[in-house]
């Protein structure tokens, strides 16, 4: 009881109230800079108290692994609508079942490829993102692939990743996960993840 109120009442309106934020950021982001970089941080802070918040719903459920308490896909849509754009074009396919994803995995997605379209909209310039993700009981694979201008991910690691993609990769690294970085200079760019859904199932890089 307790747990569907946190989630229902305190969890739902962080969702939202993250969604428009992200609608802000957009917008923000190519006229003021420091007041891009301030909804960042608020978003940032918001994004924070969800997940606790999450954490707190799954810790006050019964001691069976926690699922993701929320869809995906629900949620990358929510997203694209709440950007409220004609361009680029954003195509989402999404196969899986939510029960079958732990919390840690869901929430470690979700903020990663948001964030990957976040940039594609805000920064590529691009005509189309087209994104799919997919999951089994094993192992979850994401792409996020745009036809933008493109970049050379080297030179934005040097610049201390001032997109998001230092963030990108260290979430899903710390959910047992790879991420992949392909771009160049008006080549687009293609960002694809792997994630094990299943503890035991692991790989070596």
């Amino acid at each position: 009881m307790l747990a569907r109120e946190v989630h229902d009442r305190i969890g739902s309106g962080l969702a939202l109230a993250l969604r428009r934020l992200d609608m802000l950021e957009t917008t923000a982001a190519g006229s003021d800079p420091e007041a891009a970089a301030r909804l960042e941080q608020v978003r940032a802070a918001v994004v924070d108290v969800l997940c606790a918040t999450r954490q707190v719903t799954s810790a006050l459920r019964d001691s069976t692994p926690a699922v993701a308490p929320f869809s995906i896909e629900d949620a990358l849509r929510g997203f694209v609508q709440a950007m409220e754009i004609s361009e680029p074009r954003v195509d989402l396919r999404v196969d899986g079942v939510d029960g079958l994803l732990p919390a840690a995995v869901a929430d470690a997605v979700f903020l990663a490829v948001r964030e990957a379209m976040r940039n594609a909209v805000a920064h590529a310039r691009a005509r189309h993102v087209a994104v799919h993700i997919t999951w089994d009981a094993r192992e979850l694979h994401a792409s996020v692939a745009d036809d933008g201008d493109g970049f050379d991910p080297a030179g934005v690691g040097e610049r201390g990743s001032t997109n998001g993609l230092l963030g990108m990769r260290e979430r899903i690294q710390e959910a047992g996960g790879v991420t992949t970085v392909t771009s160049a200079p008006r080549r687009g760019t293609r960002i694809t993840l792997w994630v094990p859904v299943n503890e035991r199932n692991s790989r070596h890089v």
